[in-house]
């Protein structure tokens, strides 16, 4: 199969980008465009699918935090508009189904995001946006109505500030997930996020949450 788009973007500011301690008033509007092409094959009667992707955006007065002071009120930073940036890169993903009820799938996406404002940020990286991310799942439904799964989740380092000096490091991170089905439109379902209760930034300063665990009931009409 093969595929491409082509399509344009709008984002007004919203209220709190605007006015808040935080806010810049005279914020313009983000308008971008971007077009992506891809194949997606499949093999063994389905049970094997890769896709391929390359994608390309260019935006301007792209809406980004500045957590560098801002004035003489904005000790902690603002919102601030990035005249013009740029970001391509490929995505790569898989499924495989081996045997009945087991599933296996990833994806890694790897971007290059740039300010191509004129400055002195010109031609650094874009922030909190990492290049190399990947995601990788293992599921299993089993015939008693219960399926389990773990999932792999992984983001490459990145930076927090628009000039490139303050990094943050990269993570990965462990999540549990299971449900059974009780009939009726019910099923419970369960879940650890965080299992091995890492300790990561995608803000520089802010924190995350640890191993946290989560039960629920889940009804479908």
């Amino acid at each position: 199969v093969l595929r491409a788009s082509w399509g344009q973007g709008f984002k007004a500011p919203s209220l709190y980008q605007l006015f808040s301690e935080y806010g810049t008033r005279t914020l313009r509007p983000e308008q971008s465009h971007g077009w992506d092409a891809g194949i997606t094959q499949r093999f063994l009667a389905g049970r094997v699918e890769v896709s391929a992707t390359y994608f390309d955006r260019d935006s301007t007065n792209l809406i980004a935090f500045v957590s560098s002071p801002c004035g003489a009120t904005q000790f902690f930073g603002c919102y601030a508009n990035v005249q013009r940036a740029e970001a391509s890169g490929v995505e790569l993903s898989g499924i495989v189904r081996p045997i009945e009820g087991l599933q296996l799938d990833a994806n890694y996406t790897h971007v290059d995001s740039e300010n191509r404002s004129p400055g002195a940020t010109f031609g650094k990286r874009l922030a909190r946006r990492p290049e190399d991310t990947a995601n990788l799942g293992l599921s299993y439904v089993w015939p008693v109505k219960l399926t389990t799964g773990v999932a792999v989740r992984y983001a490459g380092d990145s930076f927090d500030n628009a000039s490139n000096t303050i990094r943050l490091k990269s993570y990965t991170l462990v999540d549990l997930r299971a449900s059974y089905l009780l009939g009726h439109g019910l099923e419970v379902y369960g879940r650890v996020e965080n299992l091995f209760d890492k300790s990561y930034e995608t803000i520089a300063k802010y924190g995350s949450l640890g191993r946290a665990g989560y039960l629920g009931l889940r009804a479908t009409f």
